[in-house]
């Protein structure tokens, strides 16, 4: 009998943006995963918890998958699988027509609603891009997303760097915007600041690992 893996969004931070489907699915699912920050905000006593990590994540990924032929089982993913997070999910989409395996992608509410709220924006209205990928990364595509005239929301690398790397590439292209930095958005601690990008460079400011940038051009 072959049952479903769930890739599962679990909401930006706040554990009041999770939706009731979600919950339901973690629920009837005896075996959960996911990386440890998002797996231990949830009470899964009784259920068989699988850390993932970078390392062997090649490895855990088909053997959830192949366990996923006899039980459901979840893999709990931060905000929504379809924002920002393409590498993994796409690793666990290969790995489920691999072995036949059903999968269904649960959405979530994702961190860059948040952002867009607090700067009083649409999605329709930004460019958005992401740096928060595994491999080799292309901030041309800065250049290419400011010749469409529209601000910038953007992902940057999970690193306290992450920001600095956009404002050098900004003032490299002889520009000097103002940056809105938010960083662990709907979380109890979320902060949010303005900058110049000139001022992230000259003072040298590093940001939580989970931010998001606001690059104001129009």
């Amino acid at each position: 009998m072959f049952e479903t893996l769930y890739i599962v969004g679990v909401g930006a931070g706040d554990p009041e943006l999770i939706t009731l489907k979600a919950l339901k699915i973690i629920e009837k699912c005896k075996i959960v995963a996911g990386w440890q920050s998002v797996v231990s905000r949830f009470n899964l006593s009784g259920k068989e918890v699988v850390y993932l990590n970078y390392k062997d994540q090649d490895r855990q990924i088909p053997d959830l998958v192949k366990r996923a032929r006899e039980q459901d089982v979840a893999i709990l993913d931060h905000g929504d699988p379809s924002v920002s997070d393409f590498q993994f999910v796409g690793r666990i989409r290969e790995s489920c027509r691999q072995f036949d395996v059903k999968y269904e992608v649960v959405p979530g509410i994702s961190s860059v609603l948040r952002a867009l709220a607090l700067v009083e924006k649409d999605l329709s209205q930004v460019v958005f891009m992401t740096f928060h990928i595994r491999g080799e990364l292309d901030y041309t595509e800065i250049d290419k997303s400011i010749a469409l005239g529209r601000d910038l929301l953007i992902i940057p690398e999970p690193y306290s760097y992450g920001v600095k790397k956009i404002a050098e590439r900004l003032v490299g292209l002889g520009l000097n915007p103002e940056m809105v930095v938010m960083e662990r958005l709907s979380f109890s601690d979320e902060k949010v600041n303005h900058f110049m990008a000139k001022e992230i460079l000259d003072m040298d400011l590093k940001f939580s690992d989970m931010s998001i940038v606001y690059v104001k051009l129009s």
